[in-house]
């Protein structure tokens, strides 16, 4: 089933009372998608569809900030855009999603590199052959900063993941 992507946006001045998406029980994480105040810039999110039906959030910081903490980063200018945060609905959940979810933000922004600091979804990111970069500092580690393959690389991204998977 084809994903329908529906952005969210309003202007900076009013993300402190504009609540981009409704309450739902649907997801674990209201902490981020259940007010703006927190977003840089302009908030942008995504409301993901299949068959009229929600089954994943997404926030973007765009442009989003790369830490030069991290080690061997690639250039990244101003074609960056952060995936802040993605959620898939609890109902949606083990039916590859948000594979799918990622795969359409690639595709509708041709024109952007992408990049996630994954929380707890390193094997995720990694299965996607995002590439991992990680924080040099000493003491405990920041999250894991994973940065969509140049174009050479998503080529060999999307021979991996054959079109019955998406």
């Amino acid at each position: 089933m084809p994903l329908e992507l529906v952005d969210h946006r309003a202007d900076a001045a009013v993300k402190q009372s504009w609540t981009p998406f409704p309450s739902s029980e649907d997801y674990e994480h209201p902490d981020w998608w259940s007010s703006a105040s927190g977003a840089v810039g302009d908030p942008w999110f995504v409301q993901v569809l299949e068959n009229g039906t929600e089954v994943a959030r997404v926030q973007f910081d765009d442009p989003g900030g790369i830490s030069p903490h991290y080690a061997r980063v690639p250039t990244v200018g101003g074609e960056r855009l952060e995936i802040q945060h993605i959620e898939v609905a609890a109902a949606a959940r083990r039916r590859k999603v948000a594979t799918r979810v990622v795969r359409a933000l690639v595709n509708r922004h041709p024109d952007r590199r992408l990049f996630a600091y994954s929380g707890d979804a390193d094997g995720f990111w990694g299965f996607l052959g995002w590439e991992p970069f990680y924080d040099s500092r000493p003491g405990p580690a920041g999250r894991t900063l994973f940065i969509q393959p140049n174009p050479e690389g998503l080529r060999k991204c999307a021979a991996r993941l054959r079109p019955r998977q998406l």
